[in-house]
């Protein structure tokens, strides 16, 4: 099997992750509701990931992570932290535009036909009634890899909250909440963590002020009648996944192992390598921007599509052939409106690991050729 889905969950997972799951079925006990042996355990274990989280993201206090069940939870508290006006793109999941549309009062800066981004004209779009820009930092429809860092330093000079959804990226690019002016960073950890599904987290400055999201038992303050507002305890509301997290923090170990940045290295060679035949096949339309300079960084995502054939369908004959992606419009509506494949049923969807070869991808496109004769 050709694995090309890791856009959507990586796979394979290393052995390590799995191994930590075992212990953790054996040792684990209820984080922070006890002295005993097993609880001691999950709180240390807790406390152990997320030092790791902080050092992958260069986050000074790792106390300011608390972890979630997914990115999308993690964005649904980041939405709840915003004050006035929220700018955001077009470019997003719908685990940002779902809670930015449902809380309102906001404005979408619109990508180009490429999926690109305007960085002054989303500065231009901030405003006095601007409270907050929540933008991705790489498209999970193209993979370009946007330059938060750019508006965050704008946002930090303004005085606006600046949050960032690394869903795509953790893992695949050297992320530095300090040097980005990174103010809230949403995370999930089943992706490029190479963690497990259930899992996810947020970082939430010290200067911002907090907001609980939903309230419950956090093992402290017990005869509070409200959510206590100190991090991690104001987002950890009832029992986390211990087992998922102790996942999470062998996925960390193994990509400390190898090191983001030749992660990113690896995905953008693919991604140019990908790209660069599959432009040449007549019949096929390969959505984003070209690497014409040779200097872009991606997270090894690419979305074509096969000219007179719907995206289900191409994807549904490459599942046939043992070749995994992903068709539709990947809960990204608005991307899709701008690469104008909103009427096409979306795009077919290969996304990479540092595990896909080079050989793999010309049997992929070898297969696109032979299912719909194409040369």
């Amino acid at each position: 099997m050709i694995y090309m889905d890791n856009a959507a969950t990586s796979w394979p997972k290393p052995k390590t992750v799995r191994t930590a799951i075992n212990e953790a079925l054996d040792h684990a006990g209820n984080p922070g509701r006890g002295t005993h042996s097993y609880t001691v355990w999950s709180s240390m274990k807790l406390n152990e990931v997320r030092q790791k989280l902080a050092k992958l993201f260069c986050i000074k206090n790792s106390q300011r992570i608390a972890f979630t069940s997914n990115a999308t939870h993690a964005l649904n508290i980041a939405v709840n932290l915003c004050y006035g006006q929220i700018v955001t793109t077009a470019m997003e999941h719908n685990s940002v535009l779902r809670p930015v549309a449902t809380r309102g009062y906001y404005h979408v800066n619109e990508a180009d036909a490429n999926g690109s981004l305007d960085y002054d004209r989303i500065r231009r779009s901030i405003t006095e009634l601007t409270g907050a820009v929540v933008m991705t930092h790489a498209s999970n429809v193209t993979g370009e890899v946007y330059d938060v860092a750019r508006i965050g330093e704008y946002c930090r000079k303004k005085g606006i909250l600046f949050i960032v959804d690394c869903a795509q990226s953790a893992g695949v690019v050297p992320i530095d909440v300090e040097s980005m002016c990174i103010d809230v960073l949403c995370f999930t950890g089943h992706k490029g963590l190479f963690g497990i599904q259930g899992t996810g987290g947020i970082y939430v400055a010290d200067h911002v002020r907090i907001r609980p999201y939903m309230s419950g038992g956090t093992g402290s303050h017990s005869f509070l009648l409200r959510q206590p507002t100190e991090m991690p305890d104001c987002f950890e509301a009832g029992t986390v996944n211990t087992h998922g997290i102790a996942a999470l923090g062998a996925g960390l170990d193994y990509i400390s192992g190898i090191g983001v940045g030749k992660m990113q290295e690896i995905h953008t060679e693919l991604w140019r390598y990908f790209t660069a035949n599959a432009r040449k096949i007549n019949g096929i339309t390969v959505y984003g921007p070209e690497d014409a300079g040779g200097g872009m960084i991606n997270t090894g995502v690419v979305s074509l599509n096969v000219i007179g054939h719907e995206p289900g369908e191409v994807s549904m004959l490459l599942g046939k052939e043992g070749i995994c992606t992903r068709a539709g419009y990947h809960c990204a509506p608005l991307a899709h409106k701008a690469l104008r494949t909103d009427a096409l049923g979306g795009t077919v969807r290969f996304s990479f690991s540092h595990l896909n070869t080079k050989e793999e991808i010309d049997t992929t496109l070898y297969t696109l050729k032979k299912l719909f004769a194409l040369s």
